[in-house]
């Protein structure tokens, strides 16, 4: 790991410690739903955030709820809900009639919308692989779309084999990725209008002179003990294998969402599991929390620029963003939900100039994705531009004599050997100071040359006179 990543690792971790959840008095939260499913989830709707889980990621048979898929599908594939779909021999015979269904006969047609209405409120299967039909040309086609749909929203533990449901080996879910299906679904108007609906008729076809009367199987919005007034809508199902499955998008009057799935219910329990995880979910205490703060981040990488056909550091630059990113959590939330990825380069080549966006931080909460904030440059570091040197040192004097702008030789003939760069710098000047010392010694002598004979005269004649005294 370089020296690189493992200061961001730092800087994050620094971050992250500095987000707490601890505060004066003791919150008060709601107690765990008790439930009889063997799996449930619930999530909130506006964020995927997993507020209670148990064995949300445990494969299970799906049954009917599958077909939330395959309405959003059909949805996305289509334009015109006015379109008739005709219905054939596969789409009626190819299932156990024993199953739901609201007897269509072959050669009879609906349009989408009614073929929808009748797929989520009877949870009719002809209905499902007549529309898989016409949509992709065959089931397995189909379900090759349903499970690249599947997989673009997260859903990894999910396999669909079929549009309806219906047992069938491979065909599994958890209750964590249906949820994240509905939670998609639940986006498309069209499908909360339809799951919505408590009844809904389908007039006379080609085959059938009677009004067909579809009544929607989930209790919890219509008029029964089940009933739940924050219930928008849900999808039901059932099979031997899976027991009974539901799942379940809810609103309360401050328009918070929530959705719920059961897997392995039991009976009617399933809407009583789902009642009280809707309970504990809009009771939890919410707060606003700053999952990311822009003022404690810190973080700075080197700047590298080719000098001498080697890459060489010439500083480091320091980024920061000016963005806050906010986040609902609950407040027993903790900081292992948080998880930042950070997508900057190891290095950057010189010029960096202040305000330029040179990477970016991804948040997550509980592995979902909530937002991103970019990173800028906080200095401007230059190019380093090194200085540039001749092969000599040459001296003002020879710069001035060797110009190409004035070339000529001070000297010529036998003295030309003087045309030298140490001859006019060093020697010349030692012979003129020179020179100037000796004319200024014989200016003294002239000057004083009287004093200086008779100084010597003097001299000459005490010894003469007085051979001895030059031994005293």
């Amino acid at each position: 790991m370089t020296i690189s990543k493992k200061m961001s690792i730092l800087a994050l971790y620094l971050l992250i410690t500095q987000i707490t959840s601890v505060y004066a008095e003791e919150i008060e939260m709601p107690p765990p739903p008790v439930y009889t499913a063997g799996a449930v989830v619930l999530m909130d709707a506006a964020t995927g955030l997993v507020l209670y889980e148990s064995e949300g990621n445990t494969p299970m048979y799906p049954a009917s709820i599958t077909k939330v898929m395959t309405a959003l599908v059909v949805l996305e594939h289509v334009h015109d809900l006015t379109e008739r779909i005709e219905f054939c021999d596969y789409a009626i015979f190819s299932f156990n009639r024993n199953s739901s269904h609201i007897s269509m006969d072959v050669g009879e047609t609906l349009s989408i919308y009614e073929a929808l209405h009748a797929l989520m409120l009877e949870s009719a299967n002809e209905v499902s692989i007549a529309l898989a039909l016409h949509i992709a040309g065959g089931v397995e086609e189909f379900a090759d779309l349903m499970n690249r749909r599947a997989a673009s929203v997260g859903a990894a533990n999910t396999n669909f084999v079929n549009p309806s449901g219906l047992p069938a080996r491979g065909h599994v879910t958890t209750a964590y990725d249906m949820s994240l299906i509905m939670r998609e679904a639940v986006r498309n108007t069209i499908f909360r209008n339809i799951i919505s609906t408590v009844r809904f008729d389908i007039p006379p076809t080609e085959r059938q002179p009677e009004t067909r009367h579809l009544l929607n199987t989930n209790q919890q919005i219509r008029p029964s003990v089940f009933y739940n007034p924050d219930v928008v809508g849900g999808k039901t199902g059932w099979t031997t294998p899976a027991g009974n499955t539901l799942v379940t998008f809810a609103q309360n009057d401050k328009g918070r969402g929530l959705i719920t799935t059961v897997l392995q219910g039991d009976g009617s329990r399933a809407y009583d599991d789902t009642t009280l995880l809707l309970n504990y979910g809009f009771a939890l205490p919410m707060e606003n929390v700053a999952v990311f703060d822009s003022t404690t981040y810190s973080l700075s990488i080197p700047v590298m620029q080719e000098i001498g056909g080697n890459d060489t550091e010439i500083g480091r630059v320091r980024l920061a963003s000016d963005t806050d990113l906010n986040f609902e959590l609950p407040m027993d939330w903790s900081n292992s939900w948080l998880r930042y990825e950070l997508s900057v380069p190891e290095t950057l080549n010189a010029p960096i100039f202040e305000s330029t966006a040179v990477g970016r931080v991804a948040v997550y909460v509980q592995n979902i994705r909530v937002g991103e904030v970019p990173l800028f440059a906080k200095d401007s570091i230059l190019a380093y531009t090194p200085p540039t040197y001749e092969t000599y040192t040459s001296s003002a004097l020879y710069k001035y004599y060797s110009t190409e702008k004035a070339p000529f030789s001070l000297f010529t003939g036998w003295f030309a050997f003087l045309n030298n760069e140490y001859v006019l710098t060093l020697a010349v000047p030692l012979a003129l100071s020179l020179s100037s010392l000796l004319f200024a010694l014989v200016a003294i002598l002239t000057r004083n040359r009287r004093r200086i004979r008779r100084i010597l005269r003097d001299n000459r004649n005490k010894y003469t006179r007085y051979p001895h005294y030059r031994y005293k």
